[in-house]
């Protein structure tokens, strides 16, 4: 096999002609599919008109940059096995507001563009393509390229199982015994997507962030990923996978070592609902216990944490140390019933659990390693960054989840994947968004964005969220024309640490101003959760801080009333006279105590409004679906203010 690496601009044509053979076998099933694509009555859906990108300019009291950090193409090898063919030119064009069409026949396109992006794929693909594509393969390589000719469950359990193993093992069907070989196209791939992005990235109007995906793989279909970004283009030479780096914390090894000078990065962690306990127990993948040095390492690289994505919320477990019913919120894993065993989620993976022990890693090693942020992305698998509308979702995962009726998991023509003995794709979520505070729309803004916590998390809206921590926000500052940069200058901003109290009998005051999506629902409430270290033992409560409708909280139950918001569930219209436009909120903790740890982060609820389900049950002239929700609560997660005695 030859070691030259393939120049860029030839890896898209490389993944052109690659892919332009693998669904040829399926022209008859294909043409099937789309005949039933068609029939679905697109008309009785509602569908906002596309919007232009709005570009805003520099902004000393900053603005809300929308974007995704989580994005698959067709690099991605089990994307390209789902039947996914778009490459990343198809993916940065969606992003900015072009269409893109399925192999179903369904179109897919954002009503508004994207901010920024980082295209994620899977590093432990990287050279398949490029490999595949060279000439003198011999017939073990060539029978293993074949096997990707055509949409293959087979095949992804068979690549999947090579990860599982530990240490996972790079395939030997596709390398052989030149291994030399396939890191050399492996870097080819990797150069690619760093050029791809430096192409596309436009200072002040579109940021495109180079990355990819680490992701060493669970028993039961679990996993311990990590997507990792670079600020610029100054990165290691290779992207690390799961064959090189065992554990994450060789992966921060290796990075630290090999990222310097200019070169900067951060890691952020996804799924923890379905790493079966690992996200923050405190172990490695191998059962070894995080140390200091290890707890250090993790703090320095990790300051946000992917909490929502179309595999499932990764706030909170109802039952698995948290008693707030929104944490049943869009659950694809079951909360384990007794102790953490693989295929269901316990108290170490979620977030909001993250945080608390957070506080009680800081007593016992003298700094807290898990102050993170959270940021929603999407997990697409469908070259389809920020495809998050309920209204118009086409699924994840590309035949494996398309049309309707293969979504819905209904009698469809899709024969491409059986039919799933579970809910299949009707348990999945369009997923979420990043929205960064930055003066302007650059690498550099967005990125330090990041680092120093400003940021937040939707549900795929686009709701505006601010959040303050002061001791002495100046009177009537929540009426103030000038209210956010005085906020800024007298307090702190979601994702940092608020200072010691000026007195012994202070209070902190916590200023919180949400605006609904404009093409959203209105707002129903807004809610402060707090956690805090008591005798040496982590707690949480959550307050009702504000209600729409002139409505208060309830003082026994502490929650907003029902504020009488519905949703026809047949045209899926709701009522506009219900809800706020706009909450703001100048709150006080009551049970504040100088003396102990505490953290802080504002959760905002929408008004009720259609699931994608009902959407596509719209679509097809069937009811919704009797065993998932038929509406949802849209909602925003700001990151988090620390508060140390």
């Amino acid at each position: 096999m030859a070691n030259k690496l393939i120049s860029a601009g030839l890896l898209a044509a490389v993944l052109t002609q690659f892919s332009g053979a693998a669904l040829a076998g399926l022209t008859n099933q294909l043409k099937a599919i789309r005949t039933e694509t068609s029939q679905q009555s697109e008309k009785n859906v509602a569908i906002p008109e596309p919007r232009p990108r709005v570009t805003r300019g520099f902004s000393k009291d900053k603005n809300a940059y929308f974007g995704d950090t989580h994005v698959h193409t067709a690099l991605s090898f089990d994307s390209y096995l789902n039947g996914n063919r778009l490459s990343l030119g198809d993916a940065y064009r969606f992003a900015s507001g072009e269409s893109l069409t399925l192999a179903t026949g369904e179109t897919m396109q954002l009503t508004r563009p994207l901010d920024f992006v980082v295209m994620s794929d899977h590093a432990e693909g990287f050279g398949l393509f490029v490999t595949c594509a060279r000439k003198n393969l011999t017939e073990r390589q060539v029978a293993f390229c074949r096997g990707f000719d055509k949409p293959s469950k087979e095949m992804y359990r068979r690549t999947r199982a090579e990860g599982e193993m530990r240490p996972p093992i790079r395939s030997r069907d596709l390398c052989e015994d030149d291994m030399a070989g396939c890191l050399e196209d492996g870097r080819s791939t990797w150069n690619e997507i760093r050029d791809t992005a430096d192409e596309f990235n436009e200072p002040g109007e579109f940021t495109a962030f180079a990355g990819y995906e680490y992701s060493p793989p669970l028993p039961k279909k679990g996993k311990i990923h990590r997507n990792v970004l670079f600020k610029n283009s100054n990165t290691p030479k290779r992207a690390v996978s799961a064959f090189d780096a065992a554990t994450v914390l060789d992966l921060w090894r290796f990075l630290e070592q090999e990222c310097t000078g200019d070169c900067e990065f951060l890691t952020i962690p996804h799924n923890m609902n379905k790493t079966w306990g690992l996200a923050y127990s405190g172990t490695t993948i191998d059962g070894d216990t995080y140390n200091h040095r290890d707890w250090a390492l993790r703090g320095r690289n990790e300051p946000i944490a992917e909490i929502f994505q179309l595999k499932g919320s990764s706030e909170c477990g109802y039952g698995v140390g948290a008693s707030d019913e929104e944490c049943n919120f869009e659950l694809i894993v079951p909360i384990c019933e007794g102790k953490q065993v693989p295929g269901c989620s316990g108290r170490t993976s979620f977030a909001r659990e993250g945080l608390k022990i957070g506080l009680e890693l800081e007593q016992e090693l003298g700094f807290n390693p898990l102050q993170y942020g959270f940021i929603g992305s999407t997990d697409t698998h469908n070259s389809a960054p920020g495809d998050t509308e309920e209204y118009d979702w086409r699924g994840g995962g590309a035949l494996h989840d398309s049309p309707a009726k293969k979504r819905l998991n209904l009698d469809s023509v899709n024969k491409t994947f059986a039919k799933s003995t579970s809910e299949g794709a009707r348990l999945k979520n369009p997923g979420g968004l990043a929205v960064l505070w930055a003066q302007e729309n650059t690498r550099d803004a967005l990125f330090e964005a990041m680092q120093s916590r400003e940021a937040y998390a939707t549900s795929g809206n686009r709701i505006l969220l601010r959040f303050f921590a002061g001791w002495e926000f100046p009177e009537k500052l929540i009426n103030d024309a000038d209210l956010v940069n005085k906020a800024y200058k007298s307090g702190v901003a979601m994702g940092s640490a608020l200072g010691s109290a000026p007195t012994a009998d202070a209070s902190p005051q916590f200023l919180v101003w949400a605006v609904k999506d404009s093409l959203a629902t209105n707002l129903q409430r807004i809610q402060m959760i707090k956690g805090w270290t008591e005798n040496g033992k982590s707690m949480e409560q959550v307050f009702d801080i504000a209600c729409s409708d002139n409505l208060k909280p309830d003082p026994k139950t502490g929650r907003c009333p029902d504020n009488g918001a519905s949703v026809d569930i047949n045209t899926c219209a709701v009522r506009a006279d219900k809800g706020a436009a706009e909450l703001k909120v100048n709150w006080t903790d009551p049970a504040f105590k100088p003396d102990q740890s505490a953290f802080y982060y504002v959760r905002i609820l929408e008004n009720p409004s259609c699931r994608w389900s009902s959407y596509d049950a719209i679509r097809l002239g069937i009811a919704p679906l009797e065993n998932v929700p038929p509406t949802v609560q849209e909602r925003a997660w700001s990151s988090p203010i620390w508060y140390s005695p």
